[in-house]
């Protein structure tokens, strides 16, 4: 079908069932009173003696006596034709606009496009409105080509057509609802013909995918047309025609995700949508998403975005379906609460245990801070506060603890007072080292051949960590270890006074101070020899 003829169909809804095809593009203009064809090939025409022509075509009798309310076929050849530029209403992020053969610039709100002008966008967006008040949105990280903007007719019609080369775009067609305004977005793929107000087209060097938000759109590829109708999307991949439309993965529920976030990365869970098998995410700080900050997609459960000042913003949240076909949208309010910075906690890691009873606690310089304020707890929310002090350093020593366990945070304060989101709490348990045992309750039981000692009983998981020396600072060691228990034998040294030292090993390996204790090994006996002896002397 001849694109041009496509294109006039589309775009004169009300003659849609009315008139036969035509075979070149035309402009229906509606007779108002007064009106002659000579007046109008004055008006509107490029040649005003080619009335004659709109008699002819129009089988029109008398050209001075027209009906008002009826219409008029006029070939587009016929009008007279004058550039209408487009319009930037916004620029967000890094976008550039190029003329053939020349170098990019920064483009900027308020600037004029003329055709032929190439929009590129990086981490950017950009909105641009035409002179039927159209609005495109272009999307991060996409190439757009301005190809025709012109009016016709003294601004009577509208004809825009745009090439979408990669990227993706969102538009609002023809929202003045002009009569006989066009809007024909080119893809490498396929074309969309206007016949709605929303839609989004996306591009790459293998496919077009068309959704339509609302209204009616006609795709055209490979010679063939389908029509998208509201909450459907097709895909026509390059040199096929175009799929057949399917509907639109539906809103998701963000009802669950949070209103307000404190850390960084900002981070959404998912909700479950049947269907969805990868998800869009972006986020602005109005609901019209004229002014994209960060566009992010995810196959994963979890949507993650970057920095973004304190403030609120918009999340718009789409499921992607296994075409690539964009969902219908969700948007969800939130507010971002994350600076100052919060520091990074120091060396005492989570769930440790600690055997001084004043722990230092300690942090990180933050770059936003200029003081601290940190919080000592017995529990998890904090609710019943040990301490709960602004300090100017990043280093803080608590008084004696009892022994249990104990949750601590810290928030920076920036030169304002303000201050920012508290770190992720950290939990510790303070567990004093044991102390020396009392041995007041040993055994010492000295043998002919060996020294048995039985020391008291220990609680689970601790032992004995046991030195028998031959002076009181046990340093001439005899024997060191750890016996299996609490008994141990030595064999029996010379006679003397020894010191027998003990102390405590826990699980951990944490050990307690020595206790001591004197054991004098006494001589043996001499009668035992002498009596072995004796018989030696009655010979």
């Amino acid at each position: 079908m001849n694109r041009w003829v496509l294109l006039a169909s589309v775009l004169l809804p009300s003659f849609l069932h009315a008139a036969p095809v035509v075979s070149v593009p035309e402009w229906r203009y509606t007779i108002r009173p007064g009106d002659t064809l000579i007046g109008i090939g004055r008006s509107y025409l490029v040649n005003p003696g080619d009335w004659g022509r709109l008699q002819r075509l129009n089988h029109v009798i008398n050209p001075y006596r027209l009906i008002p309310g009826t219409s008029l076929r006029i070939p587009l050849a016929l009008l007279r034709q004058q550039p209408a530029p487009a319009r930037v209403i916004s620029v967000s992020g890094q976008v550039s606009a190029s003329q053939p053969g020349a170098s990019a610039t920064e483009l900027t709100a308020g600037a004029a496009l003329s055709a032929g002008i190439s929009v590129l966008t990086r981490n950017g967006s950009a909105v641009i409105e035409f002179a039927d008040g159209s609005r495109l949105t272009l999307q991060p990280n996409s190439s757009l080509r301005l190809d025709t903007l012109s009016v016709y007719a003294g601004g009577g019609m509208v004809d825009t057509r745009v090439r979408l080369q990669q990227g993706r775009a969102e538009l609002k067609a023809n929202t003045r609802k002009q009569p006989g305004s066009r809007l024909q977005v080119i893809t490498p793929s396929a074309v969309a013909a206007v016949r709605g107000t929303v839609f989004r087209v996306s591009a790459d060097e293998s496919a077009m995918r068309e959704e339509t938000l609302e209204g009616q759109v006609g795709v055209e590829a490979a010679s063939e047309e389908v029509l998208v109708s509201q909450a459907q999307g097709t895909l026509a991949e390059t040199g096929k025609p175009p799929r057949p439309p399917v509907a639109l993965l539906a809103a998701p529920d963000v009802s669950g995700l949070p209103a307000k976030l404190d850390r960084y990365p900002l981070r959404f869970a998912l909700p479950e949508l049947k269907g969805a098998e990868s998800w869009s995410g972006q986020i602005s700080p109005d609901a019209s998403f004229s002014d994209i900050l960060q566009d992010r997609e995810s196959k994963g459960p979890v949507l993650a975005f970057a920095d973004l000042p304190d403030g609120k913003y918009f999340l718009r949240l789409r499921g992607v379906d296994g075409l690539g076909l964009y969902g219908l949208d969700s948007l969800h309010a939130f507010e971002v609460d994350a600076h100052p910075f919060p520091p990074i906690l120091g060396y005492l890691a989570q769930d440790a245990r600690v055997r001084l009873a004043q722990p230092v606690l300690d942090w990180t310089q933050s770059q936003e801070a200029s003081r601290y304020r940190v919080q000592l707890a017995r529990d998890a929310s904090f609710a019943n506060l040990l301490i709960d002090e602004v300090l100017d350093g990043t280093r803080f020593q608590p008084a004696a603890l009892k022994e249990g366990e104990y949750y601590w945070r810290v928030a920076s304060i920036d030169s304002s007072g303000e201050r920012g989101p508290y770190t992720d709490v950290r939990r510790f348990s303070y567990k004093p080292a044991p102390g020396a045992p009392d041995l007041s309750g040993s055994s010492i039981q000295i043998g002919e051949d060996s020294v048995r000692i039985e020391l008291p009983a220990l609680p689970a998981g601790q032992q004995y960590e046991t030195i028998f020396a031959k002076d009181a600072d046990l340093k001439q060691i005899v024997w060191q270890g750890r016996p299996d228990g609490v008994k141990l034998s030595l064999p029996r040294p010379e006679a003397g006074m020894y010191s027998l030292g003990a102390r405590v090993i826990e699980a951990d390996g944490t050990s307690g101070p020595y206790s001591k204790q004197s054991i004098e090994v006494p001589r043996k006996p001499w009668w035992p020899y002498f009596l072995l002896l004796m018989p030696l002397f009655l010979l």
